[in-house]
């Protein structure tokens, strides 16, 4: 069995998810990781969810040796930008996670360009969150695909990984990150949610032909670990063991550097 380093998992502080009946806990991952044959698993904070703060969610990330710690970040937050980047680097932090649509910044993406910049100084990688879907009120209004590439213009070195991967827009999110090595394109959730759709088509494209620039998560606690195992079997019917292995280990470790 090829070990998974997961790309996006949410364990939370109160081992609760967003008022639903799933289990968020640390040890719940730590136990799924293991029994589901993953060899670790970015540990993703998001900021204003139960009870996140910087330095609770490091401490118990550093229980467990598999699990990279991600810092929360709330681009709204009123003290200024470069001091709490500043700080989450200080703590030992390596990589930063950015949510347009919990910070509602769906419709006007370009107010990171200064999160972006200082996050570039501090060489820490940056979780972006592609899925900008939302009510009406919230939906962007402009392309947040050509957003998101004026952002990138003004920051070249800064490293992100393309979180959902674009989703629906999985192949226009792929052509950019083909020409821009400090780009890496995440696949979870978009390959669970669009299970039977033409996506499944986008994906099985991505496994034998673009192998070296995508990686594989689960979005937990939404999706399982087993689950996602599924699936990734599922599309590695005929491919090459290299390949499965740069997209379940070896793209994300060596982008990390851990």
């Amino acid at each position: 069995m090829i070990p998974i380093f997961d790309s996006l998992a949410h364990p939370t502080l109160t081992g609760k998810w967003l008022n639903k009946n799933i289990d968020s806990s640390f040890e719940g991952l730590a136990r799924n990781i293991k029994k589901a044959g993953y060899s670790g698993a970015c540990a993703i904070g998001l900021d204003g969810i139960e009870n996140y703060s910087h330095e609770q969610f490091l401490g118990r990330c550093k229980q467990y040796d598999f699990l990279f710690p991600v810092a929360g970040i709330n681009p709204n937050i009123t003290t200024p930008i470069e001091n709490e980047i500043q700080k989450i680097s200080r703590l030992g932090y390596k990589a930063i996670k950015i949510h347009p649509r919990y910070s509602g910044l769906t419709d006007c993406i370009e107010q990171l360009e200064e999160l972006f910049q200082k996050a570039a100084t501090e060489n820490l990688v940056v979780f972006y969150c592609t899925y900008m879907h939302c009510n009406l009120k919230q939906s962007p209004a402009h392309d947040p695909f050509y957003s998101l590439v004026n952002l990138l213009k003004k920051t070249p070195n800064l490293k992100v990984v393309l979180v959902h991967g674009g989703d629906v827009n999985l192949l226009r999110y792929m052509e950019l990150v083909r020409f821009n090595e400090n780009l890496l394109l995440d696949l979870s959730l978009t390959i669970m949610k669009y299970k039977g759709s033409s996506i499944d088509l986008d994906i099985r494209y991505l496994f034998t032909s673009f192998d070296r620039r995508i990686c594989i998560g689960t979005d937990h606690p939404e999706y399982n670990h087993f689950d996602v195992r599924k699936r990734f079997d599922f599309f590695a019917q005929e491919v090459s063991t290299d390949k499965l292995e740069n997209i379940a280990f070896f793209n994300l470790t060596r982008f990390l550097g851990v």
